[in-house]
């Protein structure tokens, strides 16, 4: 059987857009018929892509996240990504929300189309970081890691309640000295001496979920991604909150704008913009925080995973990191390349097994009636469910799809397509536990009493970005007036402040 190496590279060179529609050919033309919109995961578009082909159903595909589907199916958005769908192509599984309202949703192991991990991607340069450690909860579960490994904490912030508990990703949290040390473990284990930008896919994904499910932290610090890929210059609308400051990428031929602000105000800018006076903050720089999210391709990837990938290999000096799928790591060349978890590597078997942190399941899911029989979308146009019950019984058989899942860089579900679900070591045959999903993140400044942090003369000073070693002191966190709850401005609508009961969080 071929490596995992070779299965990713296969994918190379097919060049697909973000949604394809699919018609239906008579007497050698084509001809006009209706499509329905369905939305889903971005990590499976080159498999519902050529399922929808293969399978001829009318389908418009759009891979805005296992969040929208998730939503789209269980009526939990509202504007113009609400769409009617009875299935819908996920990374993960539902949340338990979903979940206790409609338990006959529960994916069977049919439904698993694939088996994917995400990966902590990195440049293919001489050392570069080949392994990380993430202490576990339980030694015999690999797959959950402490809450206070430096990977959580990285992300997240080191949790004001210390130990055992979730970090917030307030401004203090994620300015915590704990954060710039576990930040400069993992530089060091880049083998580069500053790491300047970690990306990662905005909370529609399904992979960010991931992550945050097996590494057991809730918010970003670099705050709330919408994301919005239905509209150019999706990836600004994206928040920068991040305390600890980098340069701007710029957009050009390869990159695709993110944002970038006047940081600790809302104030967007771009790459290269003068400084502006603020009468609370004084000088504040045009900066760009260490956690960035993307939410559109950039120009050339057919997907944003590939785009994480282009930049990551298009940083010569390896400064740049990517949270993502097995697809990050599969260009042309191999520019970049996966850390190993704890020393265990994202091959075949570990993924199968669940031996490897982040090993997933990849879904096509579908809306039950209580009796377990497809419920359809709801749509008052039958030709929907005529449409989405094609594409759904076509995939759904392992033998249709096996190829197009190898050659997407997955591995099948099971080795044999044809064989049945009853190996208790391979996690396509167990129960998948429910998803979890994205909660409200911060957007705001919170009351925190803000204070330097000390200078060491390598650690960057998180109001600024500079290193502390010039000037020879940080200054200080920027912080709102202790009379504020919520930073009252472009970042926040209003002062309420009781998102979930955690005071000083702006909704």
């Amino acid at each position: 059987m071929s490596t995992a190496w070779t299965r990713i590279a296969r994918m190379l060179g097919i060049a697909i857009p973000t949604s394809i529609a699919v018609m239906a050919m008579g007497s050698g033309a084509a001809l006009a018929q209706t499509t329905y919109d369905v939305y889903g995961s971005d990590t499976l578009t080159e498999v519902i892509q050529n399922s929808i082909i293969a399978s001829g159903a009318k389908i418009n595909y759009h891979n805005t996240g296992s969040g929208q589907a998730e939503n789209n199916m269980s009526g939990g958005l509202t504007g113009s990504q609400n769409s009617i769908q009875g299935i819908g192509p996920m990374s993960r599984n539902f949340q338990q929300s979903v979940l206790t309202a409609h338990a006959t949703w529960q994916p069977g192991t049919a439904q698993v189309l694939a088996l994917d991990a995400g990966v902590v991607a990195v440049a293919n340069i001489a050392g570069h970081c080949s392994n990380i450690n993430a202490p576990l909860v339980d030694t015999s579960n690999p797959t959950i890691a402490q809450i206070t490994t430096d990977l959580s904490i990285l992300l997240s912030g080191y949790p004001a309640g210390g130990v055992g508990t979730k970090s917030k990703a307030t401004t203090a949290e994620c300015a915590d000295p704990r954060r710039l040390t576990a930040l400069n473990n993992v530089t060091a284990c880049m083998g580069v001496n500053r790491i300047d930008h970690i990306y990662r896919r905005d909370d529609k994904s399904g992979t960010q979920d991931t992550f945050r499910e097996h590494l057991q932290f809730d918010r970003w610090c670099n705050g709330k991604s919408e994301g919005n890929t239905n509209a150019a210059g999706s990836n600004l609308k994206n928040e920068d909150l991040d305390p600890i400051r980098r340069s701007c990428i710029g957009a050009d031929a390869t990159k695709a704008q993110t944002r970038c602000t006047y940081y600790p105000l809302a104030t967007t800018c771009t790459a290269g913009a003068a400084d502006i006076t603020d009468p609370t903050y004084g000088t504040i720089k045009c900066t760009q925080g260490l956690i960035v999210a993307l939410s559109e391709n950039d120009p050339g990837a057919k997907d944003i995973t590939i785009s994480m990938g282009n930049r990551i290999a298009q940083d010569i000096n390896g400064y740049t990191m990517g949270l993502a799928g097995l697809a990050v790591v599969g260009l042309t060349g191999q520019p970049t390349i996966g850390t190993n978890i704890n020393t265990v590597t994202y091959e075949e078997g570990n993924i199968r097994g669940a031996q490897y942190m982040f090993a997933r399941r990849l879904f096509l899911q579908r809306k039950n009636n209580a009796d377990g029989s497809p419920a359809g979308s709801g749509d008052t146009d039958p030709g929907r469910d005529v449409q989405e019950n094609k594409l759904y019984d076509w995939a759904l058989n392992r033998c249709n799809i096996h190829d197009i899942v190898v050659n997407a860089g997955f591995l099948p579900p099971l080795p044999d397509c044809s064989s049945p679900c009853n190996d208790p070591l391979n996690m396509t045959c167990l129960q998948s536990d429910p998803g979890a999903g994205t909660p409200k993140q911060n957007i705001g400044a919170e009351t925190v009493a803000g204070t330097g942090e000390a200078c060491d003369g390598s650690h960057p000073c998180v109001a600024t970005g500079a290193t502390c070693a010039s000037p020879a002191t940080c200054a200080a966190i920027p912080a709102l007036a202790s009379t504020y709850e919520c930073n009252v401005s472009k970042k926040c609508t209003s002062n309420t402040c009781n998102l979930s009961g955690l005071a000083g969080v702006c909704q």
